[in-house]
């Protein structure tokens, strides 16, 4: 009974170092990853998976889905939105089951340091995203600008902006409600999404603007072609209006384009840039785009 207590003392001790080292990470990433490490080398547990409020924030064994039916899991419940799963083959079923109390006491003291950080995580992405369209926001933007212009400068590359405008917006909301402008725009978040990189930026910068940060691109005409892409893309969205008469609306765009460092090679510049140019593209017509030409006379813009 003796040698009990002092494991389960010495046990205790362990979750608690535990704990108070995840406390002084700074990400969820960090957290998981050193939470991967601990169980493997302690319990060897080399697959498990953590979910808040449904939603996966690490899953360290990506063909989990694909487990043979034989092979099993554990799923505790930690607190009624932080969920997490165990996986394991029948071979070590064994090790881990006799184990599985002091599993469950570890992550029932850790829980709490696991949901603060979420909670520190949804908050810097709420002040980061648009909460309409789930896009980046003008903030992120210029957060993201200032460490990645100087890179983008030190390795004698080129970034594309394209800004992005929906051609007579105010006609939607006029002709039907905001209820449909928000859709709008979030039909055209989406089909931006899908007709950039993975690696490309997508922010929601003003109430119908967008901005599309096109990295390593070689020169203007990749990025023309990009923003036709955008236009063509986007001309084929069917909003729907109104779900009981399956009434659609299609709207198009029009596309500034300004080039890093060519074009402008400071934030605001770039912003300004990017503006004129689909202040031009505008001024052509519908589905329309415009490099930015720094002789162009737009000064009454401004």
């Amino acid at each position: 009974m003796q040698e009990q207590n002092q494991l389960n003392t010495y046990n205790l001790q362990s979750i608690i170092a535990l704990n108070d080292y995840l406390i002084g990470l700074t990400s969820l990433d960090d957290i998981f990853e050193y939470i991967s490490s601990h169980l493997q080398k302690d319990y060897s547990i080399s697959r498990f998976k953590a979910t808040i409020n449904r939603n996966d924030l690490f899953i360290n064994c990506k063909d989990y889905k694909s487990l043979h039916k034989k092979e099993l899991d554990i799923k505790l419940n930690i607190r009624d939105d932080l969920k997490i799963t165990i996986f394991y083959e029948n071979y070590e079923s064994e090790n881990i089951t006799s184990s599985l109390n002091l599993v469950k006491t570890t992550f029932s003291v850790i829980s709490q340091t696991i949901y603060n950080k979420y909670l520190e995580f949804k908050l810097v992405e709420v002040n980061l995203k648009d909460s309409l369209t789930g896009l980046y926001n003008r903030q992120y933007v210029d957060e993201y600008l200032k460490s990645t212009l100087p890179l983008t400068h030190r390795e004698n590359k080129k970034i594309a902006f394209l800004k992005v405008g929906i051609d007579h917006f105010k006609a939607v909301i006029d002709e039907f409600d905001y209820m449909t402008g928000d859709k709008v725009l979030k039909e055209l978040a989406k089909s931006l999404e899908h007709s950039v990189r993975e690696s490309d930026i997508v922010a929601r910068v003003e109430s119908d603007e967008f901005l599309i940060i096109l990295h390593n691109i070689i020169n203007e005409n990749n990025a023309i072609m990009i923003a036709d892409k955008v236009i063509n893309n986007f001309k084929n969205v069917k909003v729907i209006v109104d779900e009981v008469t399956n009434q659609t609306l299609m709207k198009t765009v029009c596309t500034g384009i300004s080039i890093y460092p060519d074009d402008a090679d400071r934030i605001e510049e770039i912003f300004r840039s990017s503006d004129i140019a689909l202040y031009e593209a505008r001024n052509k017509g519908r589905s329309q785009s415009f490099k930015f030409q720094k002789d162009a006379d737009t000064l009454e813009l401004f």
